[in-house]
């Protein structure tokens, strides 16, 4: 009988090592969202379920850390307070969990030097232009970006009344022809025709220069100095004092950092 319990033993303990060794080797592969993420330059330290199918993540990009959805089907990222059909404010429930410090809202804490340091910078890349008007601000932009589109068109009436000078300035991080479509842009004769086109997604990728590679990789240098991986990220000066913000505006925060 003793045979018989020391072969079980021995069995169970062969099945439970070579369940480790699998275990072990199946960590879970990183969702298209996560791995586009990952690629501007961020580290995933944390991650965890949160409601109605929604992963919380936690992103560190060396300077903070910061709390994003992933979508169920794994495309997509959301940034922002979640609420759930009582009301209730998930996003401060799961930031109190993930036990980072940071507003819900995501921004970066930046001194107004580094600020000012980075409007220099801004001011030294190889941006494209709409407008003519003496007050301006930086849009850092991916070509395949919607909610970058949806900017464009917001900005219209700004751009056409003299209101405001855009300075685009490309990155590529959301699709593999961002590079190719960011080059177009830079090569166009009519900048605002060329970002009319993005906009209907009719501008076709060209070739990408090595001018225009080191250009992008100064552009994405800059965005992940501004605290924030995601676009559109504006840069704008507010009552003599330097601003970043990230996101698509409201039409009041869009009529505000016009002001």
């Amino acid at each position: 009988m003793g045979k018989v319990i020391r072969k079980s033993m021995a069995g169970i303990a062969i099945l439970l090592a070579a369940f480790g060794s699998r275990a072990a080797n199946t960590a879970p592969t990183p969702t298209a969202a996560e791995q586009r993420l990952m690629a501007s330059g961020a580290k995933i330290v944390q991650a965890f379920p949160s409601v109605s199918g929604l992963k919380a993540i936690v992103a560190d990009n060396g300077r903070e850390k910061r709390l994003f959805y992933v979508t169920p089907d794994g495309n997509s990222l959301i940034v922002g307070n979640v609420f759930d059909s009582k009301g209730i404010n998930v996003t401060t429930a799961d930031t109190d969990r993930a036990s980072i410090v940071a507003s819900t809202a995501g921004v970066p804490s930046l001194t107004e030097a580094q600020l000012q340091d980075i409007w220099g910078r801004a001011e030294k890349l190889q941006w494209v232009v709409e407008g003519t008007a003496k007050r301006y601000i930086y849009v850092i932009f991916d070509p395949n970006c919607p909610y970058c589109h949806r900017l464009w068109g917001d900005l219209r009436a700004a751009v056409d009344s003299g209101k405001v000078q855009i300075r685009w300035i490309p990155v590529a991080i959301l699709k593999d022809d961002s590079k190719a479509l960011g080059a177009a842009i830079y090569g166009a004769k009519n900048t605002s025709q060329a970002m009319s086109q993005m906009v209907k997604r009719e501008l076709q990728p060209v070739r990408i220069s090595d001018a225009v590679n080191k250009n992008l990789a100064f552009n994405l240098l800059l965005l992940r100095d501004t605290g924030y991986t995601g676009v559109p990220t504006i840069l704008y000066r507010q009552g003599g004092k330097y601003r970043t913000t990230t996101g698509l505006p409201t039409d009041q925060e869009l009529s505000s950092l016009l002001q």
